[in-house]
């Protein structure tokens, strides 16, 4: 498995639908193997074959349906907090366009092993206003990773995925200068750091709420 850069999150590769296993994924139509599972919509790390086969690893041995999707009203920005690998993630929020994204169909089990993966988000239904189309066809059940922690922005408007050099220098436009100065990912390796931003984006009214919960 290729090494994965903090600076390159969130290590995006090319949308494809298949099957995943721990090996490969196997390319091909998989609306016969999606029934009983809960299709979960990535909007970061989530939507790459390589960090599932990380996160999920024996638990692929009953595969993973993966397919391309467009949900309306959905966009993504980053999460208000730092991750324990030292970048900011990804993060969902009520937007106003139609945007790609990746699904992937999980069983109990990974579902439970992805949860864990996720300590800083919860899992929850795409609202209404959303809904997701899965060629052109409507997709029922869909969940997301919403962060516990809001989306990063200001005067109320949520901040649009950067790249991380981007975000990075945002927020050391924004932040106090003690912490403005150590924003590169391997200072964010320190746990009582990334606190102190997380605590320092809350009490600047930089961490919006999604609206995922209002629609």
């Amino acid at each position: 498995m290729r090494q994965l850069s903090p600076s390159d999150y969130p290590w995006a590769e090319p949308a494809r639908t298949g099957l995943l296993t721990e090996e490969t994924l196997h390319e091909g139509d998989v609306s016969g193997e999606v029934s009983g599972r809960v299709p979960v919509a990535a909007v970061g790390s989530n939507a790459s074959p390589t960090v599932l086969q990380g996160k999920l690893g024996g638990l692929l041995s009953t595969g993973l349906p993966i397919g391309e999707a467009q949900v309306e009203r959905l966009a993504v920005g980053h999460s208000a907090h730092v991750s324990a690998r030292g970048y900011v993630a990804a993060a969902p929020f009520a937007g106003a366009a139609s945007r790609p994204v990746t699904v992937c169909w999980f069983d109990q089990p990974q579902l439970e092993a992805m949860d864990l993966t996720e300590p800083n988000y919860q899992r929850v239904p795409l609202p209404g206003s959303m809904p997701c189309l899965l060629g052109g066809e409507p997709l029922t059940g869909v969940e997301v990773y919403d962060s516990v922690h809001g989306v990063l922005g200001e005067s109320g408007s949520p901040l649009e995925l950067r790249d991380q050099a981007g975000v990075l220098g945002w927020l050391g436009r924004r932040l106090p200068t003690h912490l403005a100065e150590v924003m590169d990912h391997d200072r964010l390796l320190d746990p009582g750091l990334r606190e102190q931003v997380r605590c320092a984006l809350a009490t600047s009214d930089l961490a919006l709420p999604s609206g995922l919960g209002d629609g």
